[in-house]
């Protein structure tokens, strides 16, 4: 398997507050959880603190990633960031030219 199974919670990386009044009192009430951003695909993900399934880590770049990034791991997809997404795409633009034109390749 390619994936860390990690014994506990990624912590200190970001923090959700959401402040909001109860719709049937009126009361404020607060909502409040860690956060950590995916790796893989940069999404957001909230910590729930009832969870009770572990969270992954990837043996590729050392991050925690969601749970739908860690699935594809698990079915031998490659560990890709999305750092290393934007560079190929850039890379690529780079050969083709902005228009997508093969004709454009640019050679060193």
């Amino acid at each position: 398997m390619t994936l860390l199974i990690t014994d506990g919670n990624p912590r200190g990386l970001g923090y959700l507050e959401i402040r909001h009044a109860d719709p049937v009192s009126g009361a404020p009430t607060v909502f409040e959880a860690d956060t950590y951003t995916c790796s893989h695909c940069n999404a957001v993900v909230v910590l729930n603190p009832a969870r009770t399934r572990e969270r992954y880590k990837c043996r590729g770049c050392n991050h925690h990633i969601c749970d739908s990034c860690a699935a594809e791991r698990v079915a031998g997809a490659a560990c890709k960031t999305m750092a290393q997404k934007f560079d190929e795409h850039l890379d690529d633009v780079a050969r083709r030219g902005p228009d997508g034109d093969a004709s454009l390749i640019i050679r060193p």
